[in-house]
């Protein structure tokens, strides 16, 4: 610990002397590291111990509560109350009594119980073997007692519950007296760590005093003598420095107006100084130019008057924010020339504060971005007009679509009416004639006319579905009237009032509006669960109006999802409605509610 001090003789005194606190001040701390590190081990062994000593004291105590608890089961058992019950808890308690005595003696794992190493103890384990032993005899006997075929006589317990009592007393007081030896092992334990502790208190308060001796002392003295020097050095550095501030002053002040000057001439397209309030002082050539103004037309003026809006520019809402005002401001300003014409800037104003941080000017830089936003401008217009082009595509090709699906209706049911239904009439015309001629077959082929009658009749829906022949004959309102009364059958009643006009409406739009209402009235029978479904229709000279309301459970319909892939075979019918409405220039509204039902409002212009 102790080195012996040597004067530096040479110009290394410095080094040499570093050198030596540097070596006597780790080895310092080296032994008080390691004491520290010895005094800990001790105190977590110790506590170590005390929590082992614990444990076994918990499960002393468990021992003679399981021992008392054996001697109060025997008592039940002997006086006849609940026998089976207390049968199997004196047997459960006894087990676990055996195994919590065996592993307290020589020390368990499983229950986390350490074997003793002391004599003492051991003799005190020794003294109540010989009760513990009694009683698991007597308790083991009467529990062949209590399990043998034979009746249970009270009787014979008697002796074994005597037993028991006799050597309870004898097992509680050696397992008392295990735990004061306990308790006296863990007080010496105590006394012995306290002595130990002391005596490594004291070698570290030697060591600090060896230390404040031998190191701080000098390195105080050597340390003291340094700053003494250091207060003559900074005297003379004093002086200098008053000097060098003043010039230092105006140099900066030249700096921060050339850096001022470098970085607009750099970034800008046009310049302007203006005052804290944003009124201009200065304006370059190239700001004049732009806004068709003479420097002395700009000067005391607000930036950007001339934008004709009639309110201040938004540039000052950051100019007069006291929080903000510190602040680089960054944005696209649209103003006009003195003549009317406009042009767009892209504008930074930067703040100028002074010594005392306070804003006393702005720079105010612009880029003339008029030609970016032009382009802009056309390249929004180009891309409206390309949209607008795909849209009137898409409304042929949809109109092609629905106008083929019309045409191959019209063929479907052409065929179906000319060909299969001619045919099926011809046939229930002959099976007529065979139930004339052949008496003894009518209940049969009554059936089969049954079915016939049946097949022609859906044979006619589809065919009306397809393409209603009313619709060509008669116009909207009878073929509307003959979708009802095919539909009459279903459990759902449809209430129609038209006022159409009696002239007619173009095919095209009848058979458009036919269509929306099909398909609205089949998805009310089908999907509402309502009982009654109101449609009006009525036209005036500029447009035909639609309405089907049903009083059914109503649905979640969103509008922008209708195209969507959410929707994509759920929907189909809707969007076809949709479409229908739109190739015809109108538009279709859907107004649903869940459990109040669902209107369909249609507007077609003529």
């Amino acid at each position: 610990m102790i080195f012996p001090r040597k004067v530096p003789k040479d110009s290394s005194e410095e080094a040499q002397t570093f050198k030596y606190f540097n070596i006597a001040y780790a080895i310092a701390l080296t032994l008080i590291l390691l004491i520290s590190i010895f005094s800990q081990a001790l105190i977590q062994r110790y506590l170590s111990n005390q929590i082992d000593d614990s444990h076994v004291l918990n499960f002393a105590a468990r021992l003679r509560t399981y021992n008392q608890t054996l001697s109060k089961l025997a008592l039940l058992i002997e006086s006849g109350r609940d026998i089976e019950t207390n049968r199997k808890e004196f047997l459960n308690t006894l087990k676990q009594w055996q195994k919590s005595h065996q592993g307290l003696v020589s020390g368990s794992d499983f229950l986390n119980l350490p074997g003793s190493d002391i004599d003492d103890m051991d003799q005190m384990f020794d003294i109540i073997q010989v009760p513990f032993n009694e009683i698991v005899e007597a308790s083991n006997g009467m529990l062949g007692e209590l399990y043998s075929t034979r009746p249970l006589d009270s009787l014979n317990l008697d002796p074994y519950i005597s037993k028991i009592l006799e050597n309870e007393k004898s097992y509680l007081l050696g397992m008392e007296l295990i735990v004061f030896d306990y308790d006296r092992f863990s007080r010496n334990a105590v006394k012995k760590l306290k002595d130990i502790e002391y005596l490594l208190l004291g070698f570290v308060f030697l060591t600090l005093v060896l230390e404040a001796a031998f190191i701080f002392s000098p390195l105080a003295k050597r340390i003291k003598r340094i700053i003494k020097g250091l207060k003559s050095e900074e005297r003379n550095a004093k002086s200098l420095a008053d000097q060098l501030s003043a010039a230092n002053q105006t140099l900066e002040a030249s700096h921060r107006e050339l850096r001022e000057i470098n970085f607009a001439l750099e970034k800008a397209t046009y310049l302007v100084k203006t005052d804290d309030n944003g009124l201009i002082l200065y304006a370059n050539d190239k700001y004049c130019h732009i806004t068709k103004y003479s420097m002395s037309g700009l000067l005391g003026k607000q930036l950007f008057y001339n934008n004709m809006g009639g309110e201040e520019n938004v540039i000052y809402h950051h100019i007069k924010d006291p929080r903000r005002k510190k602040e680089v401001w960054q944005g696209e300003i649209f103003d006009h020339a003195s003549d009317g014409t406009g042009f767009w800037l892209d504008v930074t104003l930067m703040p100028i504060i002074d010594k005392n941080a306070q804003v006393y000017q702005y720079m105010v830089i612009c880029t003339d971005i008029t030609q970016r936003k032009k382009t802009e401008r056309e390249l929004r217009l180009l891309l409206e007009e390309r949209i607008r082009r795909q849209e009137a595509e898409q409304k042929i090709k949809s109109y092609s679509i629905i106008n083929g699906q019309e045409k191959e209706r019209k063929r479907v049911a052409a065929e179906i009416h000319d060909g299969i239904g001619q045919m099926l009439t011809s046939l229930r015309i002959k099976i007529e004639m065979m139930e004339n001629g052949h008496p003894q077959l009518q209940k049969d082929i009554s059936q089969i006319t049954e079915q016939l009658k049946s097949i022609i009749h859906e044979t006619r829906r589809i065919c009306s579905d397809l393409l209603p022949s009313v619709l060509e004959d008669f116009g909207l309102s009878a073929a509307i009237k003959e979708l009802i009364r095919i539909n009459a059958d279903s459990n759902i009643s449809i209430v129609f009032e038209d006022n159409i006009y009696a002239e007619g409406l173009d095919k095209e739009i009848e058979t458009g509006i036919y269509r929306i209402v099909q398909e609205a009235i089949n998805n009310a029978i089908k999907h509402s669960n309502g009982d009654q479904v109101f449609l009006h229709v009525d036209n005036d000279a500029e447009y035909v109006n639609v309405i089907i309301e049903d009083n059914g459970v109503g649905f979640i319909f969103d509008e922008n999802k209708l195209f969507s892939s959410e929707y994509t075979g759920k929907a189909n019918g809707l969007r076809n409605m949709h479409e229908r409405a739109e190739l015809l220039g109108g538009m279709l509204n859907i107004t649903s509610e869940q459990g109040k039902g669902t209107i369909i409002q249609v507007e077609i212009p003529l």
